[in-house]
């Protein structure tokens, strides 16, 4: 047991990669050895046993010892593998014709089409340390001239294509709050992404012209599989006449896991309700679809009664169960519950065949280590974390047993149906709260309607309409038919819980809810998380009123300003905070459906417990500093909307010159736009640009520590910094926010050395067409010695002023290892 935990453990240091875990590897295996030395030579001896210590010292010394080496091999195991992954990646952008195989069914349809492939012939080498394959994540082309989508090609599971396709490194936005693309592709052991410029399917002709081994049969069974789940998908696509609604992307999610049907209004929605759990096939699914198929058979062995002389009922059921278990995990892609769900059932099986009793907990922590042994990866999925731990709160539970010989009295029976329904409210919200420091760590948000709306999504969804989508899978396979008549009940059933849910979330629009939780206030709650779960009498559970207090102690910021400059890719969005006001400057770009404001902006505000805003500044209104905003005024309270000109349909104050205003001590001046500005003709683009909102924010001197200053120059360029330049206005700043994005358009050699900044920063997206920041303005600020942060290398950048003479950066990058740029 001891072992277990401290691999777990070990493993999950993997998420707090820096450098001492980097390092972990070699200094782990040294200390494991001298441990494990130290164990033979000096605890296992039998004088030392007698006559030092007693049996009790020597029981406990041998666990703890246990517990160290097996944290230190799970921790040197999990960042070797992890160091051998991000070597895997792909690390500058290349244009690559290869042959590759498609690896499951694409994941979405339409406009959100991609598919994981492995290449197996391609003119550079990926795999040149592994003799394991890679993955790639191909997005469908795209035609740049009519700004649309190209139809992606039919691909197949299993199927060799010949594809030209444009690859880039992994890179995703670096930024508090924003989901981790990153993290994701690494745990999927995607080493990159890439658009398909052309794409041809192979014959069987130069398929076999290839130096290919052939598939295996755990291969062969997959693909049928995977084959199998596109069919089913292309079914309920045609179910309702060939218009897909939520409730048909639910259903087809609840049968195979298969979520590329379902919108996302319908998973926000979800979200609110707390019930997003419920779209992911879970160990129940797969053990109900084991069940119903393992009864049949029993009842179909029952009729040769004479098999049971040569084994007894539970040798010939356990195999069934498991390849059922098997198989429909399969079927249902394999994610990471499922593949709890195997290991345990897988573990559980084994035991009653060799008729041996452990117990519920060391199956549990034996089906992780297994899960983590074979991937120690697994660790940074969230679904990981959920899942096991929604199953060790169930077993740390006690369920009441009911009196077996008062059950067939009427009375008894109801009785019991009213402990049973008292059981499950109860059960609800001891999960809910258990549950609650895993799901706000990995996702910053909680939704306080769930354990309500559970009590109806639950035996809905579980035990009503999941038996009839299973029955209805296997009709399919005999009378197709009879099994649409059983989906559509289905569906019509779904439907009427998305109108119970649609209703609720109009009624509580704010049941989603963001908690900002800083570490300590993290470890207080898992600490009490742990007291909980523990069998009583281990901890006392008077500890936990200690622990509410850390729990509930409210974050604030320390220095007086803080700037955080996010990484919106192309574009700009940075926040200012003092110690009891907040203030965003411009909010990202957005492209299509895909809104930085959404995806980053948002996000950044919620996880740092900013609900609303004092203030939120567009420096001006292109695409790429006002094209989230609305996303922003949509979902946060904004006490006033300032610009350059009128941002439609929200009423507006216009930024000019000479304004000012002061929070907490810190003083806001806009330098800009100036009445030149106005008096100037023309309307294009650079006068646009010319007319952004100059912002200088200011952190009076204190405790011998001279006044500090950020300027914040939107896109202005060399036209406004030569006005600026004759004002009679300080333009000295510590910390200078390059305009245009580090353009050649701005920022002048002249500019800079009156500026003087310590420091220089540039937001801009990787690999992005405009080619920013220019070298020319590299140079210039390499040749005044002005250090340069950029979101591309750093993802978001924060700054602290007021606090130190020298403002240093803190990089989001620096968080974690697979967010940092490794050199191959």
């Amino acid at each position: 047991m001891m072992a277990l935990l401290g691999f777990i453990a070990g493993v999950t240091t993997i998420g707090y990669s820096n450098s001492f875990a980097a390092s972990l590897p070699v200094f782990g295996w040294l200390l494991s050895l001298l441990l494990l030395l130290f164990m033979i030579t000096v605890l296992d001896t039998g004088r030392v046993r007698q006559y030092l210590i007693s049996q009790a010292i020597l029981h406990g010394m041998t666990k703890v010892a246990m517990l160290g080496l097996a944290f230190i091999f799970g921790a040197g195991y999990a960042h070797w593998q992890l160091n051998h992954a991000l070597q895997q990646r792909l690390s500058q952008p290349v244009e690559q014709s290869a042959v590759v195989r498609v690896v499951g069914i694409s994941d979405g349809v339409g406009e959100q089409w991609r598919q994981v492939v492995e290449p197996v012939v391609a003119n550079r080498e990926f795999n040149h340390k592994s003799n394991q394959p890679v993955k790639w994540l191909l997005y469908g082309p795209f035609d740049w001239n009519r700004q649309q989508p190209v139809t992606p090609p039919e691909m197949r599971p299993g199927q060799l294509w010949r594809v030209q396709v444009k690859l880039k490194p992994a890179h995703s936005n670096a930024s508090p709050g924003a989901f981790d693309v990153e993290k994701w592709l690494l745990q999927q052991h995607i080493v990159a992404t890439g658009t398909i410029q052309s794409a041809q399917p192979l014959t069987p002709l130069q398929v076999a012209q290839l130096p290919l081994k052939p598939d295996s049969l755990v291969q062969q069974v997959n693909h049928a599989l995977q084959h199998e789940r596109l069919r089913i998908r292309q079914h309920f696509i045609q179910l309702e006449s060939g218009k897909s609604s939520p409730a048909t992307g639910v259903l087809l999610g609840l049968l195979t896991g298969d979520r590329s049907l379902i919108d996302a209004d319908t998973t926000l929605l979800y979200q609110k309700m707390g019930i997003s759990h419920l779209l992911a096939i879970s160990g129940p699914h797969v053990i109900l679809a084991a069940l119903m198929i393992t009864w049949l058979l029993q009842k179909l062995l029952d009729c040769f009664p004479s098999l049971y002389l040569k084994a007894e009922r539970q040798r010939w059921l356990l195999p069934i169960f498991m390849l059922v278990v098997l198989l429909y995990a399969g079927l249902a892609g394999f994610d990471i519950p499922a593949q709890r769900t195997v290991c345990m059932v897988g573990l559980t099986v084994a035991l009653l065949w060799f008729r041996k009793r452990w117990r519920s907990s060391y199956i549990l922590l034996m089906a992780a280590s297994v899960l983590l042994l074979l991937d120690p990866l697994a660790i940074l999925s969230a679904a990981f974390w959920l899942s096991f731990g929604a199953v060790a709160i169930l077993l740390s539970m006690h369920v009441p047993q009911s009196d077996e010989a008062n059950a067939a009295a009427p009375s008894s029976k109801l009785k019991n149906w009213h402990s049973t329904g008292k059981e499950f409210v109860h059960l609800q919200w001891r999960l809910f709260i258990l549950l609650a420091p895993l799901v706000l760590l990995s996702f910053a948000k909680i939704s306080w309607l769930a354990p309500l709306v559970n009590l109806l999504a639950i035996p809905l969804l579980s035990a009503v309409i999941l038996p009839i989508n299973l029955l209805a899978y296997a009709l399919s396979l005999l009378s197709p038919a009879l099994a649409d008549v059983l989906w559509q009940l289905a569906l019509a059933l779904l439907k009427a819980f998305h109108f119970i849910l649609q209703v609720l979330a109009g009624y509580f629009p704010k049941a989603l809810q963001p908690f900002y939780l800083g570490p300590l206030q993290l470890f207080a709650l898992f600490a009490i998380l742990v007291i909980l779960i523990l069998p009583k009498g281990i901890l006392p559970r008077w500890w936990i009123a200690f622990l509410l207090i850390p729990a509930c102690y409210p974050v604030r910021p320390i220095a007086p300003l803080t700037v955080q400059v996010l990484d919106v890719g192309q574009g700009l969005s940075i926040l200012l905070k003092t110690r009891q006001h907040a203030m965003l400057v411009d909010a990202g770009a957005k492209i299509g459906n895909n809104s930085m404001g959404e995806k980053v902006v948002i996000p950044a505000l919620q996880v740092q417990g900013i609900q609303r805003l004092d203030k939120l500044m567009l420096t001006h209104l292109d695409n790429d500093h006002s094209g989230g905003a609305p996303a922003v005024l949509q979902q946060l309270a904004v006490s006033q909307l300032t610009s350059n000109e009128a941002f439609e349909p929200y009423p507006t104050h216009l930024c000019e010159a000479g304004q000012s205003w002061q929070w907490d001590g810190v003083q806001f001046s806009v330098l800009s736009p100036l009445p030149a500005h106005f008096r100037a003709e023309g309307k294009n683009e650079s006068s646009k640009n010319e007319k952004s909102c100059v912002l200088m924010v200011e952190v009076p001197a204190q405790d011998g520590l001279a006044a500090q200053r950020v300027l914040i120059m939107g896109d202005a360029g060399l036209y406004t910094e030569f006005l600026l330049q004759q004002q009679a206005m300080p333009l000295q700043a510590d910390l200078l926010v390059l305009g245009h994005h580090g353009s050649q358009h701005s920022s002048s050699s002249q500019f800079l050395a009156t500026v003087q900044p310590q420091r220089a920063v540039v937001s801009a997206g990787y690999l992005n067409r405009y080619g920013h920041p220019k070298p020319i303005v590299l140079a210039r600020l390499a040749e005044q010695r002005i250090a340069v942060d950029s979101t591309i290398d750093s993802g978001t950048l924060t700054y602290e002023l007021g606090r130190d003479v020298l403002i240093k950066p803190q990089r989001y990058r620096d968080k974690n290892l697979w967010l940092q740029r490794l050199e191959h």
